[in-house]
């Protein structure tokens, strides 16, 4: 028992190493959030690399590989904002190839394992939503560059990850359930039958997110909105116009109250018709607003059945959604002749929720069983061990202790939307106390991206040619 002191000090410290890794990564990631609602754009983009002076790095010598998913959608929204295009494009075309690989390998199934691990011990598991929501940094990054071409591959790239998506998520989800019986099937029948009542207490902590509903089959309208604006603006044939239609109609199925939406699916569908005077020159303006939920960390004790006295709680970590403030409730337009207002196009906290809820079961079930298991194997090793077996199982749990409230935290609460006609070669955009005029190319259409994090930050206006 003379050793006992320093072998106690030893598993501490291994323990406090372990959590302190995951406490930098929060803490880096709020330095992020910061500087990103300040407009510091340049400056949280280091921060999330954990790099200097990236805004000014050759694009020859930038290695997007470097960095895991979470920092590369990050950053890659940061650089976006900042108009350092080429840059941000490299970290979403990796991010991209990254979750399209798992996607086929292993599917999307993000929290299963996460919840039960300390987040810095493993990579980021990206969500749907993420492989979907990419599409349209990457649709406006080909746009900035003057190439339709790449604009329309994104465009398919996005529809295709989807319908990839959605299958994918069915046989994972069947994969977890199995994972999740085959562990419990570990437990004698008294504890089962507590585990499952432990799930179920669990589980009613996320009653109130039952009502997030997303949209159908993990469709962005947003995402959607612009495939069909970039068909409609660039069509050269009946096909064209046939899927600009396409997709304005499920869009106005998800937004149906959308007033811009309604009049740009009657557009579409004269097009598709043959009418090809239906479209007059347009200047359509997106605006990105606040910033998307995240998740915190929610802790809970737990009573474990075992079959000893050692041990009868147990500490469970769990990811908990956080809504934000949006920037503003809505942003006005101004052609000089017709002033309207932006209209709700895409709900991202909705999406965001509704996506971890369907998931929620088997992450809930899954950290549970294990957190019984580690639980009873702690209990054993007291018992067979002593002290310093205690002390070990206790080390080990610290260190898988721990729920990822990893995201892509630069998301916007929602999209908004609104469109003018062509008047010349200005409009003004009425953001706050802020009115901005902004240039845009007289003849033709174009697309005015708005992007303001948070009130205190200056907005972030690009113009693009469709």
């Amino acid at each position: 028992m003379r050793n006992f002191p320093c072998k106690t000090a030893f598993a501490l410290a291994v323990s406090m190493l372990v959590c302190g890794c995951g406490t930098t990564h929060k803490l880096k990631f709020e330095h992020f959030t910061e500087e990103y609602k300040q407009g510091e754009f340049c400056k949280a983009t280091d921060t999330v690399l954990d790099e200097k002076n990236v805004c000014n790095t050759d694009i020859e010598k930038f290695k997007p590989a470097d960095f895991n998913i979470d920092e590369q959608l990050n950053a890659g929204t940061s650089l976006f904002l900042a108009q350092k295009h080429e840059l941000s494009e490299s970290l979403f075309e990796k991010a991209s190839s990254s979750i399209q690989e798992d996607l086929s390998s292993t599917g999307i199934a993000r929290g299963t394992v996460e919840v039960v691990a300390n987040a810095s011990m493993l990579d980021y598991n990206p969500m749907i939503m993420d492989g979907i929501y990419l599409h349209s940094y990457t649709f406006l990054n080909a746009l900035s560059a003057e190439n339709k071409d790449d604009a329309k591959i994104q465009i398919n790239r996005a529809y295709n990850f989807q319908q990839n998506a959605v299958n994918a998520f069915s046989k994972e989800i069947e994969k977890e359930k199995a994972d999740a019986a085959k562990e419990a099937s570990q437990m004698e029948k008294d504890a089962k039958a507590a585990n499952d009542k432990n799930i179920s207490d669990v589980m009613a902590n996320y009653k109130q997110f039952a009502r997030w509903k997303g949209y159908s089959n993990f469709v962005n309208p947003y995402v959607t909105y612009i495939s069909g604006l970039y068909f409609m603006t660039n069509g050269t044939g009946n096909s064209d116009y046939e899927n600009a239609s396409n997709y304005m109609k499920r869009v106005h199925g998800m937004v149906s109250s959308n007033t811009f939406v309604k009049d740009d699916l009657a557009i579409a569908e004269k097009l598709a018709q043959g009418n090809r005077s239906a479209l007059k020159p347009t200047t359509w303006v997106v605006f990105e607003n606040g910033l998307v939920a995240r998740f915190k960390e929610f802790r809970l004790d737990l009573p474990i059945f075992i079959a000893t006295d050692n041990v009868k709680t147990a500490s469970l970590a769990l990811p908990y959604p956080e809504q934000r403030d949006e920037a503003f409730k809505n942003i006005a337009v101004s052609n000089g002749k017709k002033k309207v207002t932006t209209e709700t196009l895409a709900d991202i906290d909705n999406i965001f929720i509704a996506e971890f809820h369907k998931k929620l079961p088997t992450i809930v079930a899954k950290a549970v069983t294990k957190l019984a298991l580690q639980t009873a194997a702690q209990a054993v090793a007291q018992d067979q061990f002593g002290d310093l077996g205690g002390i070990a199982a206790a080390a080990y749990s610290v260190m898988t202790a721990g729920a990822d409230t990893r995201s892509w935290y630069s998301l916007p609460k929602n999209v908004q939307l609104a469109k003018v006609a062509k008047n010349g070669d200005k409009i003004t955009l009425y953001i706050g106390d802020k009115n901005i005029d902004v240039n845009v190319p007289e003849n033709g259409n174009s697309l005015v991206y708005v992007r303001t994090p948070s009130a205190a930050s200056n907005p972030v206006v690009e113009v693009f040619n469709l």
